[in-house]
């Protein structure tokens, strides 16, 4: 699978740059820590990234083939939806054996997390809670790119620990792209390719 690219790209609201004249590559299959101070553009990027946003100028390069989930800031659930319902949206064609091999899958990341299987609709979980519902569905989903949004924020560090050890084996060999304020969070991955943006740019760490 070919790079995600931003050329060149220009973005702003209402009047107000965010980017200007970005440019970066992002390797396949690799992990992408991406850090900056609050209202630099990350999320821009990672919405330009996905397709949710167009540049004012430039290109965002997103190779055939890409299959993309995401984890946003908030949750983005059904909240009328059981855990597993929503964790299950991503593969609505699923029937017989696969479905029933999928809902074992998903029963055991659940237990993985530390979330119930029961019938409450996410409604009544708490924040963090849906939370891992949310990165669960994203995880789970059937993508070779995956987008988080400071997907850990407001988590305990054992709750931290726990979602990461079901979460970073199934990350191996897919393109990642995580956002974080947290430095400790860059030291969960191995070797990833290190970002910051700030003042318009997009921009890769030297090691």
């Amino acid at each position: 699978m070919s790079c995600l690219e931003l050329r060149d790209v220009t973005k702003g609201y209402d009047g107000l740059p965010v980017l200007s004249g970005a440019s970066a590559r992002f390797d396949a299959g690799r992990a992408h820590v991406v850090m900056g101070p609050s209202g630099a553009g990350k999320t821009t990027v990672l919405r330009l990234l996905a397709g949710l946003e167009e540049p004012d100028a430039g290109e965002v390069v997103r190779p055939a083939g890409t299959r993309l989930a995401m984890t946003f800031q908030e949750d983005r659930l059904l909240d009328n939806l059981t855990a597993t319902a929503n964790i299950r949206l991503p593969h609505g064609r699923l029937r017989g054996d696969e479905l029933a091999s999928f809902l074992e899958l998903e029963r055991e990341a659940l237990h993985a997390v530390g979330l119930p299987v029961d019938a409450r609709p996410v409604r009544e979980l708490s924040g963090g809670q849906r939370r891992r519902v949310a990165i669960l569905r994203c995880v789970l989903a059937p993508a070779n790119v995956l987008i988080f949004d400071e997907p850990l924020k407001g988590m305990d560090e054992k709750t931290v620990r726990q979602v990461m050890g079901y979460v970073l084996p199934r990350l191996t060999g897919r393109t990642v792209l995580w956002v974080t304020h947290d430095e400790r969070e860059r030291g969960l991955f191995e070797r990833p390719v290190l970002w910051t943006v700030r003042g318009g740019c997009v921009l890769r760490a030297t090691m």
